[in-house]
């Protein structure tokens, strides 16, 4: 039986980088980096990696995709934004 999709703003394929597996739609959910939202929370994020013992290369991981955010959201404050869906078509899960 197939699982109820999680993310109901965006649709599309995911695929592991490590061995070209599809990740489900049950599995992951979409954030964009123009969401001021998201930005502020992946420092939480890579805390709580931290935490709870993740290990070197999920926090190094983090850790370059934080500065890659930072590095892309100053060169486009133009796109950045309160994150919203008004207006959106919500998939069905």
């Amino acid at each position: 039986m197939r699982q109820p999709k999680l993310d109901c703003k965006f649709f599309g394929k995911i695929f592991k980088a490590k061995d070209n597996s599809e990740v489900p739609d049950d599995q992951y959910v979409v954030f964009l980096v123009n969401d001021n939202a998201f930005a502020a929370v992946l420092p939480e994020y890579l805390q709580a990696c931290i935490r709870m013992g993740a290990d070197d290369e999920q926090t190094d991981g983090v850790r370059r995709l934080i500065e890659r955010v930072t590095d892309w959201r100053a060169k486009h404050l133009d796109k950045l934004k309160v994150p919203d869906a008004s207006g959106e078509k919500m998939l069905q899960p």
